[in-house]
């Protein structure tokens, strides 16, 4: 049994001897603060659009069918190690408004994962890359809140795509996001059991931090409700009690929430030294929030790190943490690269 499926497995002996329902009813509330529809098993009709290889990695741009029939975009890396075992799942999504070829160029992260042994996966999440829209005007019309239920509707897509290729061993999944795409890490561990191990880079969206700094400002950049409590020179606690009131499903949707929710699972919080949107006081309150779920048997399967001399980004020795971290609970083969 790999440490995912440990973690797992512990989770359930928790809730079971404590007699406590509460991981399910915080998935219900995520899952109701997302607006997200129940789960069905629509055909995925997956195909290849185009296959290359980048030293020991084969990339291939893929396509399968999200819901409602919207096609998602993907990017696949794997190297020739699953001729002899499928390999560990490794879901990675950029910031917003990144496109998923940003993990190709320059840093060419997809092939370098995959050629330590995981089976690597990213998309285009909705209105960004290939997909039609602007998630600026999306968030305007739908909210926040509606705006994230999709992009996490087609990350669960993207865990069926993985189950479907035998390279990958589902059994064995991890995430990886970085500013948005680390928010969404937590939420989509938050309601789905699949993804074992979860690393979540300059993506604590704490509003009790976000709305006390500047963030909100560059979150929510060009709505109405920014530009008026800009011109009303509204105080933080106003700035957070207007958007609370426009959107009352961030009160659950907050990182702090999210990952405490995510013992026993391996969790490892990220940022920056400098950065202004995702503070090290966001990374912390986030970290100090989880801790009680995480003590004791599981302590070792939280980690914070705060990089020095680093702001919104994600530098090389932060990249080589977070492969290590995964390598560490996701087992990949001995003999990888």
């Amino acid at each position: 049994m790999s440490r995912g499926r440990w973690g797992r497995a512990a989770l359930a002996l928790l809730v079971i001897g404590s007699g406590c329902r509460a991981a399910p009813d915080a998935e219900t509330r995520v899952r109701q603060a997302l607006h997200l529809p129940h789960r069905t098993s629509a055909p995925l009709s997956a195909r290849v659009d185009s296959s290359w290889r980048r030293r020991d990695a084969v990339v291939e741009r893929v396509r399968f069918d999200g819901y409602h029939g919207r096609t998602i975009p993907a990017l696949v890396s794997w190297s020739e190690l699953p001729r002899a075992r499928p390999l560990p799942v490794l879901l990675v999504m950029p910031g917003s408004p990144n496109r998923k070829e940003d993990l190709l160029q320059p840093r060419a992260l997809l092939p370098l994962w995959a050629q330590a042994g995981f089976f690597v996966l990213t998309i285009d999440r909705p209105y960004h890359g290939e997909r039609p829209g602007d998630p600026a005007e999306a968030i305007r019309a739908k909210g926040l809140p509606r705006v994230l239920g999709e992009y996490v509707l087609d990350l669960q897509r993207a865990l069926d795509y993985a189950a479907s290729r035998p390279e990958a061993d589902a059994g064995r999944i991890g995430m990886m996001g970085l500013s948005m795409g680390g928010m969404e890490a937590l939420l989509l561990a938050s309601i789905d059991e699949r993804v074992d191990c979860v690393a979540s880079v300059a993506g604590q969206l704490c509003w009790a931090e976000v709305f006390g700094t500047v963030a909100w400002r560059r979150l929510f950049g060009g709505l109405p409700l920014t530009e008026r409590l800009i011109r009303e020179e509204a105080s933080p606690h106003r700035v957070r009690e207007a958007f609370l009131a426009w959107m009352p499903e961030l009160t659950v949707l907050d990182a702090p929430r999210l990952a405490a929710s995510l013992a026993p699972r391996p969790l490892l919080l990220m940022t920056g030294e400098l950065d202004p949107f995702i503070t090290p006081a966001a990374a912390r309150r986030t970290f100090a929030a989880a801790a009680p779920a995480y003590a004791d048997s599981a302590a070792d399967r939280l980690e914070l790190w705060i990089e020095e001399d680093v702001g919104h980004g994600f530098s090389r020795p932060m990249e080589s943490r977070v492969l290590a971290w995964f390598q560490r609970w996701l087992e990949p083969l001995p003999d990888s690269h």
